[in-house]
């Protein structure tokens, strides 16, 4: 069976042909269209994408992932900041134009899907896979299986914290705004006037300046605090950390784990590693978890 997975981000569409085993092939990558609310110009572009791959191979059933908030079970992105949708019908109207069954996922739920099959967290019956990129959201594995109880679940990032910057969600102190690649950026141009990239501020090795090392420890504090609070409630054996924002730090583990070591007590230890999949566990989740849907159909 041949497999079409599409990751749908806010900059570009990464899709591959995925093997049961989680092997992904002929990976590509496409822009995706700006100023598109309505979601109609996405849609176009992901059926000529679709099109394209099926001129060639034999695909059975397509996986799709997108950002926000996410009702996957009718295929509908229910809200997306990130590409300013809002109760699109995304999974129906691309299955119409390409003549395919489709199936819809939330971004970081496919990820945790590709770690706990193929991934990091292979093997574990309780873990929690933390997409940490441009924004914060996280995926739980419990009992073994993806925890999913409904649409609006894994979204850590709006968990509370001591910061007071203002959320996109119309709150203040969200961990998002203090733990994400997006927020170090945007913090350190409000406090020094100046721009830089993730790497050079969270990476002690750099040493860019002190509003740097500032924001690297409130970083760590941070992302520390809202490991140990799913530490004290669901205990997973295993915490994942995906994304780009594990690479812009050479020590990103065991400077996580030596603030970790400052507030866990009774709690069990989650072991933290670091994804592998290389930017590909979007179209790998959601490819994967298609292909089990369409088989439980």
């Amino acid at each position: 069976m041949k497999i079409l997975g599409i990751d749908l981000g806010g900059t570009s569409i990464k899709s591959g042909l995925i093997s049961p085993s989680g092997e992904v092939t002929e990976l590509r990558r496409t822009k995706t269209p700006n100023n598109d609310p309505s979601g109609e110009q996405a849609v176009e572009v992901l059926a000529e994408i679709v099109k394209n791959y099926l001129n060639n191979h034999e695909i059975k059933v397509v996986g799709l992932c997108v950002p926000g908030i996410v009702d996957a079970q009718n295929g509908i992105a229910v809200f997306s900041g990130t590409l300013g949708w809002r109760h699109f019908p995304i999974a129906q109207k691309l299955q119409e134009l390409v003549g395919i069954p489709v199936y819809l996922e939330h971004d970081v739920t496919a990820s945790g899907y590709a770690e706990f099959r193929i991934g990091e967290a292979k093997g574990y019956d309780s873990a929690m896979i933390m997409a940490i990129g441009t924004a914060l959201a996280a995926c739980f594995v419990i009992n073994g299986a993806i925890y999913r109880p409904h649409s609006a679940v894994g979204e850590i990032g709006h968990a509370p914290t001591r910061n007071d910057r203002p959320c996109v969600c119309g709150k203040t102190g969200c961990m998002e705004m203090t733990v994400s690649g997006g927020a170090l950026v945007r913090n350190y141009k409000a406090l020094s006037g100046k721009d830089a990239t993730p790497d050079l501020i969270l990476d002690a090795n750099k040493e860019l300046d002190q509003i740097a090392v500032e924001l690297r420890s409130e970083f760590y504090e941070a992302l520390a605090f809202g490991i140990h609070f799913v530490a004290s409630t669901l205990g997973p054996q295993a915490v994942v950390i995906a994304g780009g924002i594990a690479d812009a730090d050479s020590d990103f583990a065991s400077s996580l784990e030596k603030e970790l070591d400052k507030v866990l007590g009774i709690q069990l230890r989650p072991k933290i590693l670091i994804s592998k999949l290389e930017g590909t566990s979007g179209c790998i989740g959601a490819g994967l978890s298609a292909m089990d849907r369409l088989k439980n159909s």
